[in-house]
């Protein structure tokens, strides 16, 4: 971790906004060069395939583990993908299972500029909360833009820790979930009632 990392994260206190991690955007040569170490978990939502690189979680999917590399191998054609533990893990899986923890953790995530405004904006969603796609899109400041949010909605990397499954349609009906729609109902059930 930089030392802009530690003073960014100090800066935003650790009680802040359980969902307030840092986004570390990807740079092409980093993307080129990647090392993944990854591990199966199991979580309260069935098993959980946690990713990161040496400098964040980049990828966080729930399902069966041949699938789930797969994804992660698409998503990252030219990373050396390594089984193995990463202490960060550990915290992920920590936040997932307890939603309102307080840690603040390191995203190195892979996306478009217009991704990126997405998720920092899915971040900001409070928990226990849900806001709708139309509202998504008017929060970064492109009203006009609800399916462009919803797209990039569904290209969330890291389940759970950029809270998308907090995102519902206009007409408050669950929406679909990467994941699976059941699995979206359980966390947020899990959240209105803590």
């Amino acid at each position: 971790m930089s030392t802009d990392e530690k003073e960014t994260i100090s800066r935003q206190g650790m009680s802040a906004n359980p969902a307030t991690h840092l986004i570390i955007p990807m740079t092409a040569a980093e993307e080129k060069e990647l090392a993944i170490t990854y591990a199966l978990y199991d979580s309260s939502y069935g098993p959980l395939l946690i990713a990161s690189s040496s400098r964040g979680i980049l990828f966080i999917g729930f399902g069966e583990e041949n699938h789930l590399l797969l994804e992660l191998r698409d998503r990252y054609p030219a990373a050396v993908i390594n089984s193995g533990e990463d202490p960060l893990h550990r915290r992920a899986l920590a936040l997932i299972e307890e939603p309102a923890g307080e840690d603040v953790l390191l995203l190195h995530l892979k996306g478009t500029t217009f991704q990126m405004k997405v998720w920092e904006a899915l971040l900001q969603i409070p928990y226990g909360k849900t806001t709708s796609y139309a509202n998504l899109a008017n929060r970064i400041g492109r009203p006009a833009a609800s399916r462009a949010v919803g797209s990039a909605v569904g290209k969330n990397p890291v389940a759970c820790l950029i809270p998308c499954h907090r995102v519902l349609r206009s007409d408050n009906q669950m929406g679909g979930y990467h994941w699976g729609t059941h699995i979206k109902e359980q966390l947020l059930k899990k959240e209105s009632t803590q």
